[in-house]
């Protein structure tokens, strides 16, 4: 068994609110060599640790293109993201990775990219659209749809604002639970596929949310002419250790954390991802 590198201090240097129980923090290496020489590929996570707590694998959310800082979006669910939130700017963590296989965008060219995420499944699929709009000269469209279960809880805002009116992209948004000054769609994200034209040849799906939503969508898409060799899906909100060490990523014969996170339509086929 191979042991895990050590992790590399870094500072948080920005903590956005995002909803009630999700902050995105913005951090940076203490080595500026190692912050300028920093790469990660769309998809992949990071093992972040919370010293004296533990760690927990969470994935990028920041543009792969912005070498400054590092961007995580995080839920406040268990003692040591509960640790988490709890610091402010200036604190130091502890990084190592990246980790993980990513989409693989560079084979994605000259196509339409289609992102669906759902709920914190968006922090993913995140770095991917600003990967997009970086290259956006190298792709056609992009469509973004997003579900999440009420406005209160819709992560990105200010991107999703900015995203709607910028050429070549299509955004689309719906909520399980309406406030009385929701003017939105209502309903799961699948709801949201028949809202658009949406062109099937020449195009990539891009996938991340709980596990019944993906079930769902990668239906949804069937149904519409999608072949899984255009389905891509990540599963990283399942993993633990991020090692492989744990066992409690596994979904069928496959490790998340150690396979993935990313996997193919292919792959996704021979899962069992709805959750009875």
């Amino acid at each position: 068994m191979i042991a895990p590198e050590t992790p590399f201090k870094a500072k948080i240097i920005d903590v956005k609110q995002e909803t009630s129980e999700i902050k995105t923090f913005t951090v940076q290496f203490l080595d500026k060599k190692q912050q300028k020489n920093f790469f990660f590929a769309p998809g992949k996570f990071m093992m972040l640790s919370v010293f004296g707590f533990g760690e927990m694998p969470i994935s990028i959310s920041s543009s792969p293109y912005k070498t400054d800082s590092i961007a995580f979006t995080v839920a406040n669910v268990g003692s040591i993201s509960n640790a988490l939130h709890q610091m402010r700017k200036g604190q130091e963590i502890g990084l190592r990775g990246p980790y993980g296989n990513g989409f693989p965008l560079q084979k994605f060219r000259g196509k339409n990219l289609i992102f669906v995420a759902g709920g914190c499944g968006f922090a993913p699929l995140r770095s991917s659209v600003y990967s997009f709009q970086e290259k956006k000269q190298e792709f056609k469209d992009a469509f973004v749809f997003f579900g999440c279960r009420s406005p209160k809880e819709m992560l990105f805002k200010t991107d999703l604002k900015q995203w709607e009116r910028e050429e070549k992209m299509h955004v689309l948004v719906t909520v399980d639970e309406p406030t009385p000054d929701w003017k939105g769609y209502t309903g799961v994200v699948t709801k949201l596929f028949n809202k658009i034209d949406l062109p099937v040849e020449d195009s990539v799906c891009l996938l991340c949310g709980p596990q019944v939503m993906l079930h769902f969508s990668l239906i949804g898409l069937k149904k519409l002419g999608f072949r899984d060799k255009q389905l891509f899906a990540s599963l990283e909100r399942l993993m633990h250790c991020g090692l492989g060490y744990c066992a409690h990523c596994n979904i069928g014969q496959k490790y998340v954390c150690r396979d993935g996170p990313v996997f193919s339509g292919e792959e996704l086929a021979k899962m069992p991802l709805r959750e009875d």
